[in-house]
């Protein structure tokens, strides 16, 4: 087995992302055992268990400071090893069940496994929580290493990704590009929340947003909603495509094969949880005993709304399954589904890599990027996302006439 089958700099690019956190509980190991540990998960990916991928979270950290949720293994030392890995991926939740390892003696050892709070799981998950996240609802800061898929590995602390491995390369999280006003997506998603707030239904209507304390901002549930409905494309393994289009628009450049009635759409659900998760945490900073019931009734709304935003994100998820795209306007209110775009792209035509700036042909995709970028690139008010069969995300946009997509958008 060759050693240390990953970049050489990959040690030293953890180590400067760690120091830069900062106010860590726990330490990085030192290098040896540092090496070791990404050796054995990067070997652990490329493995298979019953024609199944390994997928596991394994986390660096002494048994006694991780505070609640752990289930010990008594049956002697357990020596951390690739089969070792494999062997316990399955019994793992990879945003749940996360296995505890540390040093011992010179080797590393799986001590048990311990789990994340169920606030964490929905939220990781990119759906609404039901309850308000807490400090103690969010992962320990210690190292972990996620395994997704082989040779891809996310070294994190705690909640904090630092760095991912895709295909030999190492890439540094960049800022979250459906929120950034320097590009595209982000400025398509502000102007889209900015219309929402300025509508009669909310101009009066004012949030909370602390990011440090778990309170996200509208925008922020907005995107990730977006996001969470790709990633149940993804995991059904069979493809799709979503575009959301301003209206209005020109009707001519689409042919819906399924119409839908959607009153309300899912971005008024959005601001309804934001709204009613901001009342809960105002009602919880005060301890009297008269706003007892005021508190179990904010907590049983904000449940329903979260149950009902998660229903109609799986809804427009299985939608993805008929072929053609699923159709949204700015309230995320469905339009259609099986829709095709009926407009050819020009000939030549080209799209550009937004991350590396190479450029490609369109046609060098199948019918379903084809007919996504086509439409993204006659509409200009528009954003389409495709997920292929192959697990790979991608988001297209037109910006001042010319195309451009961005790959593993859900990595």
């Amino acid at each position: 087995m060759t050693e240390f089958a990953f970049p050489q700099d990959l040690l030293s690019e953890i180590k400067t992302r760690w120091q830069s956190i900062g106010n860590q509980h726990f330490q990085l190991p030192e290098d040896i055992v540092l090496k070791r540990l990404l050796e054995t998960c990067y070997h652990a990916s490329l493995r298979t268990s019953e024609q199944r991928s390994v997928n596991c979270v394994v986390a660096y950290a002494p048994l006694t400071d991780i505070p609640q949720g752990v289930l010990q293994l008594t049956n002697g030392t357990i020596v951390m090893s690739e089969s070792e890995l494999v062997r316990l991926s399955p019994v793992t939740q990879q945003r749940q069940t996360v296995i505890g390892c540390d040093s011992w003696e010179g080797w590393l050892r799986i001590w048990g496994f311990f789990e994340y709070g169920h606030a964490w799981v929905q939220l990781s998950a990119g759906d609404p929580p039901a309850v308000p996240m807490q400090a103690i609802d969010y992962p320990p800061d210690c190292l972990t290493i996620t395994i997704e898929n082989p040779g891809a590995l996310t070294i994190s602390c705690g909640r904090t990704s630092l760095i991912r491995l895709r295909e030999g390369r190492i890439i540094v999280p960049q800022k979250n590009i459906f929120q950034s006003l320097e590009n595209p997506l982000g400025s398509f998603f502000n102007q889209l929340v900015n219309d929402l707030l300025a509508s009669e239904d909310y101009e009066n209507v004012s949030f909370i947003t602390d990011e440090e304390n778990g309170q996200r901002s509208l925008l922020d549930i907005f995107t990730t909603t977006i996001l969470a409905i790709m990633e149940r494309i993804r995991l059904r393994q069979h493809g799709g495509s979503i575009v959301i289009v301003r209206m209005p628009f020109d009707e001519k450049l689409i042919h819906k094969t399924y119409t839908a009635s959607d009153s309300t759409g899912l971005a008024n659900g959005i601001i309804q949880y934001k709204i009613l998760e901001d009342k809960l945490r105002l009602i919880s900073t005060n301890d009297c005993e008269e706003v007892e019931l005021q508190r179990c009734r904010a907590e049983s709304a904000l449940r329903t709304a979260s149950q009902q935003l998660i229903r109609g994100m799986s809804q427009i998820g299985l939608l993805a399954a008929v072929d053609g795209a699923v159709l949204l306007d700015q309230n995320l209110r469905i339009q259609g589904f099986g829709v095709r775009f009926p407009v050819l792209l020009p000939s030549g035509a080209t799209v550009i890599d937004a991350v590396t700036g190479s450029e490609y042909p369109c046609d060098q995709w199948g019918l379903r990027h084809q007919s996504v970028f086509s439409f993204c690139n006659r509409c200009t008010d528009s954003i389409g996302f495709i997920a292929s069969q192959d697990g790979k995300v991608k988001a297209v946009k037109n910006s001042d006439g010319q195309l451009y997509f961005w790959d593993g958008i859900l990595d």
